[in-house]
């Protein structure tokens, strides 16, 4: 189905639709924006970059997702 046809079956669909779905479609649209428009905090930018920092200077001390999931795992 191309782009066209399937933006005139959504149109078509929603102008049938009930004040349910249209709720659902717009929570749909509402979401997805937010997603485009969202921004981390300058204090989250911070930890990241602190994070970094310090695996950029001593790699070898994180640990590798096997042992993270078991250490999560642990602790359940």
């Amino acid at each position: 189905m191309s782009r066209v046809d399937l933006r005139d079956e959504i149109h078509q669909y929603i102008d049938k639709a009930d004040d349910r779905i249209l709720q659902l479609i717009y929570g749909m649209m509402q979401a997805d924006l937010s997603k485009e428009d969202y921004e981390l905090s300058e204090a989250h930018k911070q930890v990241l970059d602190e994070r970094l920092t310090a695996h950029k200077s001593n790699p070898q001390t994180g640990s590798n997702w096997k042992e993270a999931k078991e250490r999560i795992s642990n602790q359940l």
